[in-house]
């Protein structure tokens, strides 16, 4: 048996949690661009923060990102920060942090922005990409060492390595290679979002620590045994690139319309088979847009050896 099985707490007429999405530099803009969630776009020109007609805009320079990025959160203080920032987590639950890495707005931005939801007591889960292999040297060192720093601020960190994107579309021009990963970057959130209710937030941070990096598999399946093959489908996701039984924390969300109850335990227990050394958050959701298929969301926490 696992070390613990827990459930997400969400039920018929309890308030759901307020996500709200923080999209730093151009790739988080973009992100939150099309996104339904409450957003705030970051950037550090009016132009970077246009395109996001829903979402609040803030505009602050690589200078005072930067600056903020670097100074110790022991010594952090709401006066330090831009107004419009402390105002936006105010009202928040959940602090969704996005960006592209390697990029000097969204690198410095999302450090700061893990910083202030830290020292303002606000959970945040935060969602990266990384640059592909083939960028410059310097890029993949700002986004190493961005995404070292933010697995000591944030309290969820997911990170997706562009190469591996390629696998998944490897026929598809880069725009729209882009835009696969903006709503694959946003499916485990959305996913989150409709399981997790405010005492669910203290399990998901004790399981979180036991792993400094979470990344995503995404399964569906339809017909007979369709759990199953949404399971091999999510476990077959580029971006688990360790052994399934290594893992230490994972979080499971199952979809479908409408839920049979049945078929979610039994996919708990299938997908628990292949982690059955993890500590397993798990829930379900009625999903209507999904027709006959089943939905397996699965992240998985990286090893800290791997």
């Amino acid at each position: 048996m696992s070390p613990l099985q827990t459930t997400f707490g969400m039920r018929d007429g309890l308030r759901p949690l307020r996500f709200k999405l923080f999209g730093v530099g151009g790739a988080g803009c973009n992100v939150v661009s099309s996104s339904s969630f409450p957003s705030v776009a970051i950037g550090s020109s009016k132009k970077e923060v246009d395109r996001c007609a829903n979402s609040q805009k803030i505009v602050l320079s690589h200078e005072i990102l930067e600056g903020l990025a670097s100074t110790d959160i022991s010594v952090l203080t709401p006066n330090m920060m831009p107004k419009e920032v402390i105002d936006a987590l105010i009202d928040t639950d959940i602090a969704v942090l996005i960006a592209g890495l390697g990029g000097e707005t969204g690198s410095s931005g999302i450090r700061f922005l893990a910083s202030a939801a830290k020292m303002m007591s606000k959970p945040s889960i935060t969602v990266v990409s990384l640059p592909f292999s083939v960028e410059s040297l310097s890029r993949r060192e700002i986004a190493a060492d961005a995404l070292s720093d933010l697995k000591k601020r944030s309290d969820l960190v997911i990170s997706f390595a562009n190469d591996k994107l390629r696998k998944l579309v490897p026929n598809l021009p880069m725009d729209k290679v882009f835009r696969v990963m903006n709503a694959i970057m946003e499916r485990p959130i959305t996913d989150l979002s409709r399981v997790m209710i405010q005492p669910d937030v203290q399990m998901m941070r004790q399981i979180a620590s036991g792993s400094d990096e979470f990344r995503l598999g995404v399964g569906l399946g339809r017909g007979i045994n369709r759990d199953l093959a949404a399971i091999k489908e999510a476990f077959d996701s580029p971006w688990f690139d360790f052994d399934p039984i290594s893992v230490q924390s994972a979080f499971l969300v199952v979809s479908s319309y409408p839920v049979d109850f049945k078929e979610v335990d039994a996919t708990i227990r299938a997908v628990h088979s292949r982690i059955s050394n993890a500590k397993l958050m798990f829930g379900s959701y009625e999903d209507p847009s999904l027709g006959d298929k089943l939905r397996v969301t699965l992240l998985l926490g990286r090893p800290t050896s791997a």
